[in-house]
């Protein structure tokens, strides 16, 4: 299960670099239909078997729809926002915060508890993410200057890990996260279609590349990173547990810096190294022994009621 994470992390670090060079390229939501649409793809011959499954009620598809606005189509238009704006290295080391954003979250709606060192992680992550936003420089603190990418993609992070919250109280009700994560795609999909139509229309049907590398870096990012890559983090999450799983998020950014300056050309500066740094420790330690904690709650709470 841990090599097919590591595919998974090549996945995703290679998804921020090929995803910038096609914002570049492409309309801006034809970009975010095809990447959904080839996702749903994916999504849809991958899970087939199970295609028959639907929410049951309302509350269900209230949890689904919301996983979907947030978690997906929210998500991509301010991650492609983001990108036009940032450099991929920024991008990526933003959303290696998503574990502890995740954490953070848990606790104030699920009340999961933390630790001190888990407390510790979560600042430490934070202020790397807030070293890369200012650029390591007080001075655009003091003018509160900023690359208006950075705030897209930290936009990119609340959100996505909002979405989480209703991920798991569909999940509590037994209700696959896979076909979540097919609704999500293929929702957004039919959302974006007459956006990509006005846009087509308005530009005059002219403006797709005709080049066939960009198409077929677009189904890569679609198919793999998108909608494979999702479905193999979710199974290492039921198989190794949160907390395994999240450390291997370390390994996204440190992907894309290295790709984004062999393919891209993008300058490593020193707060991007020392903010990787911050982010990579806090993962760490804010990943450590969450089951644990949570196992130990729940033996508590029985014991109680055994008494």
């Amino acid at each position: 299960m841990k090599l097919i994470l590591l595919l998974v992390i090549l996945m995703w670090g290679s998804n921020f670099v090929v995803y910038k060079i096609l914002v570049e390229k492409f309309p801006f939501w034809t970009l975010v239909f095809f990447r959904n649409f080839f996702a749903a793809l994916a999504l849809v011959w991958i899970v087939r078997k199970f295609l028959h499954i639907k929410p049951s009620n309302k509350k269900l598809w209230g949890y689904v729809l919301a996983a979907t606005l947030l978690g997906v189509f929210i998500n991509n238009v301010l991650f492609q926002y983001g990108l036009q704006y940032t450099l991929a290295t920024n991008a990526s080391l933003i959303m290696g915060l998503t574990p502890l954003s995740t954490a953070l979250i848990s606790y104030f709606v699920f009340h999961v508890p933390l630790q001190r060192k888990q407390i510790l992680g979560i600042f430490l992550g934070f202020f790397g993410v807030f070293l890369i936003v200012m650029k390591g420089s007080l001075q655009n603190l003091i003018e509160f200057s900023f690359n208006i990418g950075d705030l897209f993609i930290v936009g990119t992070l609340i959100f996505f890990s909002l979405s989480f919250i209703f991920v798991k109280k569909a999940t509590d009700t037994k209700f696959p996260a896979e076909i979540i994560t097919l609704y999500g795609y293929t929702i957004t999909s039919i959302c974006l279609f007459p956006m990509v139509f006005w846009e087509q229309t308005k530009n005059g049907w002219g403006e797709l590349p005709t080049s066939l590398i960009y198409w077929i870096m677009l189904l890569y990012v679609g198919i793999f990173p998108t909608g494979v890559g999702t479905l193999l983090w979710n199974r290492g999450i039921s198989v190794l547990g949160p907390s395994q799983v999240a450390i291997f998020m370390n390994g996204v950014p440190l992907v894309a810096a290295v790709a984004s300056v062999w393919v891209l050309g993008e300058p490593i500066l020193w707060f991007h190294i020392f903010g990787f740094i911050f982010i990579a420790t806090g993962v760490i330690l804010g990943s450590q022994n969450r089951e644990e904690i949570v196992q130990r709650k729940k033996g508590e709470e029985s014991k109680s009621i055994s008494v």
